[in-house]
């Protein structure tokens, strides 16, 4: 038909005639298309139908031909051509015609066109027959309006401009109160989350719209047929039927704004009280809709205090079930993409730990349930922290404000082990869950230090409620934040409130509560005065419990080592009869350790407390240590293993004569080298033997290359 119509340049009286011609000649055709429906016996419905659609092409073939005539600007389509294509679209009152000439109009003419007329396409929507699929005629138009405004900035500023949410808000209830009674509720929620894909590109910066669609959601779950719809004000509880809440021309806008102000919880958010809503079942069709909007919603909007504005959250997924609501708590930290100081009240921090109340909770109560998929973050357990000693370096870290236990940004991804049972790979993932509970410290500002205590103290609280069993995992950020906050503020009262933390963690983690006992250690000496009293009690802490809690023989000497390195380097913030008694119980631990070889090693280690700079010098008792440590590796029955620690005391012995205690000189000691190379030389060439034999040479070598030494300890130098 397009070929027969005049081309070229037009007046407006000719277009007008062209326009009128195509609308005449559709109205025909759409009248014959809709009669052949109606024209046959019942038994031919389902046939009828088929020959229906497959002559559908025909008859949107005129608006296509209108769409594309030269001149069409947005006054005439909006004066002329869509209110007779309407009139006729709704007066035909067949489903199959409507729905399908709609969806024409929507996909043919431009997007400029649909923005200038999007309250005229809405409430012709309300006046279709019920058979319309509306999610699809919906989908269709909010698809279009979002891919437009994310083309450019200048159509983002277009939809914004013409009110289009709003537009949508006032209309779009009125169209679910028609159709809902006819339609599946998973239908009414797949277009509003149509509409979120609006909202989220073409207004960014909007969160109060994401949160009506969130309230709107909502109530699309309990607006059916004799149910409630309950919202909190500040002194009472308004019940309202489903009826009420559709009636008006606000189509529940009113409502909604008087909710979302009202009420002091934060979870709350002027909902549906969580005794009236119903779960929805795990998994439902109705729920993976819910899930899919939440999460467009955390993938666009990635800070933290964007998704603290949202009111109606706790609203939202208290209608999902108890896994999901999980879940979806999981993802609420999880997709964070910075962990920048945000959270600057106490409200703002409470409100965040009731939005993530459902992965805080106990999980001795809880079903075990996965909370995200399998490809976990580094777990506490694996941290750098249990393979590092609390030297100088771990404290400039917390000087610096970085703990080792930093946010996710820094922390390395772990993927879980092949074998693994469904019971440990959901215990690992419910593991993860509480490491993000944890990093929600990295959230909190630091700007003031008292207002910072308050918050770890609000965060210490919360974490006890949760369960005794998520402390060994939610406690060692807080623990770190703490002792920053300590070493920051120059205060005992934050050392005070981190002791606690510790002991709480003792129970659970006694490896990480050792090393955080070290870690208190040292920063009470850098705060100095009164702070210096915790300096003593921490590791005689951490000595408690290295013989009561820790039994694997291996961590118990790698936990001495670091008590001895601590003690040392804080010796001289202690009394004298306080670092003496202290000193003569680290060599009791070690001398009382499972195994000779370990005993020998942690007296060698001993010896750095009688002579060091810190603490002073006392040569009777280095060579007690290194005599000791000799009858230890004496009673080592593997001669290989004898030689290592030979060379091991050999070596001790000659940096501490380097350093000036001239005492351990003797030719005993000197006669260690011999004697191991006479144990290596009656055992077969293997490769320990020869690894062993290496080092050994390394130690002789050092020694003959200094004349002093040969003297001291009796070693034939080389001519």
């Amino acid at each position: 038909m397009k070929d027969k119509l005049p081309d070229g340049e037009r007046s407006k009286e000719q277009l007008e005639r062209t326009i009128g011609f195509v609308l005449e000649n559709f109205t025909a055709m759409n009248r014959l298309w809709v009669r052949l429906q109606y024209d046959c016996p019942p038994e031919m419905n389902k046939l009828r139908t088929k020959q229906r659609r497959e002559l559908s092409l025909l008859v949107g073939s005129s608006i296509m031909t209108i769409s594309q005539l030269r001149g069409v600007d947005l006054s005439l389509y909006k004066t002329l051509i869509l209110p007779k294509l309407l009139d006729q679209i709704v007066s035909c009152k067949e489903s199959l015609a409507q729905e399908y000439l709609m969806e024409c109009i929507v996909q043919v003419f431009p997007d400029e066109h649909h923005i200038g007329t999007l309250e005229e396409l809405l409430k012709a929507l309300s006046k279709f027959e019920k058979g319309v699929d509306l999610r699809l005629v919906i989908a269709a138009l909010t698809d279009r309006l979002s891919r437009f405004a994310a083309n450019s900035p200048e159509n983002c500023e277009a939809v914004r401009n013409a009110r289009t949410f709003d537009v949508f808000a006032a209309c779009l209830p009125d169209v679910v109160k028609k159709f809902a009674p006819f339609i599946q509720r998973t239908e009414l929620l797949k277009a509003y989350a149509s509409l979120l894909r609006v909202v989220l590109a073409a207004y960014p910066d909007r969160m109060d719209f994401v949160d009506q669609i969130l309230y709107f959601c909502v109530t699309i779950l309990q607006a059916t047929e004799g149910s409630s719809i309950t919202t909190g004000e500040e002194d009472k509880v308004t019940t309202i039927t489903s009826e009420e809440f559709f009636e008006g021309d606000d189509g529940g806008m009113a409502e909604y704004a008087r909710a979302s102000t009202a009420g002091k919880d934060p979870g709350n958010g002027g909902n549906a009280s969580s005794e009236t809503v119903e779960e929805l079942a795990e998994c439902s069709a109705e729920e993976n809709v819910l899930v899919q909007v939440i999460s467009m919603v955390f993938e666009a909007h990635k800070d933290i205090s964007d998704r603290l504005k949202l009111h109606h959250f706790m609203a939202f997924i208290r209608v999902l079930s108890s896994p999901t609501r999980r879940k979806v708590a999981a993802m609420l930290l999880e997709s964070i993409s910075e962990y920048k100081q945000c959270i600057q009240d106490e409200a703002t921090l409470e409100k965040l730990f009731v939005y993530v109340d459902p992965l805080i909770s106990d999980r001795s109560i809880r079903k075990k349930q996965p909370l995200v998929h399998p490809l976990l973050e580094k777990l506490v357990e694996n941290s750098a922290f249990d393979r590092e000693s609390p030297t100088a370096s771990g404290q400039a870290r917390i000087r610096e404000g970085h703990d080792m236990e930093g946010p996710p940004s820094s922390a390395q991804p772990s993927f879980l082990s092949f074998g693994q049972t469904q019971e440990q790979t959901e215990e690992l993932e419910m593991d993860a869950g509480q490491q993000r509970v944890g990093r929600i410290v990295h959230l909190l500002d630091s700007s003031s230090p008292e207002r910072l205590f308050v918050f770890h103290r609000m965060c210490f609280d919360r974490f006890r409620e949760a369960g005794e069993k998520n402390l060994r995992l939610t406690l060692p950020p807080l623990v770190f934040a703490s002792l920053r906050l300590a070493f920051s503020w120059m205060s005992s009262k934050a050392l005070e409130q981190a002791l606690e933390m510790i002991n709480c963690l003792e129970e659970f983690n006694p490896k990480k509560a050792l090393r955080f006992y070290l870690e208190m250690t040292k920063t009470a000496k850098s705060i100095g005065g009164s702070a210096r009293a915790y300096v003593l009690h921490c590791i005689e802490r951490a000595l408690e419990v290295l013989e009561t809690r820790i039994v694997d023989s291996r961590e118990q000497l790698r936990s001495l080592t670091l008590i001895t390195s601590t003690t040392t380097a804080v010796g001289g913030s202690m009394a004298a009869v306080d670092y003496e008694n202290l000193c003569q119980s680290i060599v009791k631990a070690g001398s009382q350790l499972l195994t000779r070889r370990d005993q020998c090693t942690a007296l060698c280690d001993a010896t750095e407390l009688f002579w060091n700079d810190e603490t002073g010098n006392d040569a009777i008792r280095v060579v007690e240590c290194l005599g000791m440590a000799i009858d230890s590796a004496d009673a080592v029955v593997s001669g290989f293993e004898r030689t290592f620690l030979y060379c091991d005391i050999f070596n001790r012995t000659t940096t501490l004569f380097e350093l000036g205690c001239n005492e351990v000189a003797s030719k005993e000691v000197g006669q260690l080298l011999a004697i191991s190379k006479n144990l290596l030389d009656e055992m077969g060439p293997t490769s320990k033997v020869h690894a062993a034999k290496k080092r050994l040479a390394r130690a002789e070598k050092y020694a003959l290359n200094n004349p002093e030494l040969c003297r001291s300890f009796s070693l034939i130098a080389p001519q």
